[in-house]
Order: C-alpha cells, then structure tokens, then sequence
C-alpha cells in the first residue's frame, strides 16, 4: 500500500458527525449524552473552573485573550464522552485494571500534581485519566492480538474530492464500488483491491479510522496533513485469530501512545452502536476522531455505509 503503509502520523483520526440535535428544553442542563446517560454541564463547568484555578490567573487572563476557553471547555467535554465509551467497551472486553497498575504509572510520571500541570486534570482527577489509559492500551493490546481488516482503496488529492467520493462509493453500492476503485488500479492510480492488514503488521496503521468503523463502511481520511486523503472500502474486519506475519514486533516493544491510541480507536464502534449526542453550544462530535470540534468544517474525515446494491 503505497500511500498508506509505514505512515508514521497514522495515529491522526477522522470521521462522520453526529451532531447535537434531539437537545429539548428539558435537556438544557446536558453537555452531552452517551447510551442515555447525562454529562451534565454542571460537572463541564466545574472542572473548567478547577483547571483555571490550579493554573492560575496569568493562564486564566491568556486563554481569555486568546479566545481559548471554548476550546478548553471542548476538551473537557472530550475526556468525559471518551471515559463513558471507555468503560462500556472495557466492561465487553473483560478488561480492568487494579490500583497497584495506577499507583505504578502516576508514579512512574512523577506523581499525579506534577502529571497534571498544564492539563485539563487535577490532581485529583488524574488517577482517574491514569486508569483511563490503562485502559485504553489494554485495548489496543487486544486488537493487536487479534484484529485485521481488508479492504478496497484509493485516493484524493482534496478534502472536497474525498468527500464526493465518499458519497459516490456510498451509494454505489458493494459490487459498483469496488469496480470503481477496480477503475482507478487498472488506470495507474494510488490505489489497491483487497488488500489485507493484520493490526499487528502495522501498528501505527491500527490506530486510522479502518480500524474503528464497523465492515461495510467507506471512511475517507488523511495519515498525514501533507499526503493525499485515503478512502478506504472496509470489506471485511475480523476481531479473532487474526495471524500476523513472522515480522510483527513483539507488543511489548511498541510504544505505550501507540496502544493508547490503537484503543482510542475501538470507542467509535461503540459510540456508533450507542449514541453520542452533544449539545450544540459545544458544536459537534467526531465520533471516530472521539473528540468534540467546533464545526463539520473541522472534522478530519468522512464516513457512510457501504449500500448492498445502487440506489435505484
């Protein structure tokens, strides 16, 4: 895979939006739902107020003046969203973490005030995010085990390509889709049919929206803001017994954010089967990114299902 392959900023993600509609009168105190259960925005504007006070007013008066506090509130709003899917998709992994894992890592980073200045966290609030990333590369360790997709693919030169072919593969359906990708190999394009990858072949290309979205699905997203947008038919994705080649590093060789990120991906199936929902004043939910963006225009990709037959 010429373009895709060995991407070193794979790690990047991008996705479909669902945005914050469905907010009534009654549900003006939400930040946002996950699976029906409320973020309130008590608890998004207390934590904002904690992180201004622990950093002081001189960060206070440079984040005002830099319009910067809407994207911290985002942030926060962010975090909150993910733990809700992390401990969902945990709890179907069978996965846990004890406090003697926590205790050794907000250790290892010089204890949890230390850990937190400059972030969104406390120090309180850290032993939570501790266990979070815990978590989450628990995770990634469990798609690296068993987890490969193959897929159909090619590429744009634009955003606004990207997005068009998107749409047109989409509603193509499976067998027009994969003669029109068919066309772009034969016609000498970045582009390939079938093409298989283990997780563990590829951990960096494990943590791009291929392995976050659900078999039958068109995702269109860039491994790098300088390299062309990848759209990717994703034909097949298996979560067992995935074998890896002979060349594969062992896990505990690869990089601890690696993982992390490998098991960030795995929340936006979750977020998908569930329903996220946010409230507009933030702006909208990338769901496979899994982070909170102030409009569509910010989002890093696009995603729609594959049709089993063409539009008629």
């Amino acid at each position: 895979m010429r373009s895709v392959r060995g991407a070193a900023a794979g790690i990047a993600a991008v996705g479909l939006l669902i945005g914050g509609c469905g907010f009534g009168s009654s549900q003006l105190g939400a930040a946002a739902f996950v699976d029906g259960t409320e973020i309130p925005l008590e608890q998004v504007h207390g934590q904002l107020m904690t992180v201004l006070a622990k950093e002081g007013p001189q960060v206070r008066a440079q984040l005002e003046a830099a319009h910067q506090l809407d994207d911290l509130s985002r942030k926060i709003v962010t975090v909150r969203i993910r733990h809700q899917l992390l401990e969902i998709a945990a709890r179907r992994a069978g996965l846990t973490v004890d406090q003697f894992r926590v205790n050794r890592l907000i250790k290892e980073v010089g204890g949890a005030e230390a850990a937190s200045k400059g972030t969104i966290f406390d120090a309180n609030s850290y032993r939570q995010r501790a266990k979070d990333k815990l978590l989450m590369a628990a995770l990634g360790r469990a798609v690296l085990r068993n987890s490969a997709v193959t897929v159909d693919y090619t590429t744009a030169d634009t955003r606004t390509a990207a997005k068009q072919r998107v749409e047109e593969l989409s509603q193509a359906g499976s067998t027009r889709a994969r003669q029109s990708i068919d066309a772009d190999v034969r016609a000498g394009k970045d582009a390939e049919l079938g093409k298989r990858i283990a997780a563990a072949d590829d951990p960096i290309f494990a943590t791009t929206p291929a392995f976050g979205v659900a078999e039958g699905t068109v995702v269109a997203f860039q491994l790098e803001d300088t390299k062309p947008w990848v759209i990717m038919v994703v034909k097949n994705r298996t979560n067992r017994g995935a074998q890896p080649s002979e060349h594969a590093l062992p896990i505990d060789q690869i990089d601890p954010a690696v993982l992390e990120a490998i098991g960030l991906r795995q929340l936006a199936q979750v977020g998908e089967e569930l329903g996220v929902r946010l409230s507009p004043r933030y702006g909208v939910w990338d769901p496979i990114s899994l982070q909170v963006v102030s409009d569509e225009n910010e989002t890093g990709g696009f995603v729609a299902p594959l049709r089993a037959a063409p539009r008629t």
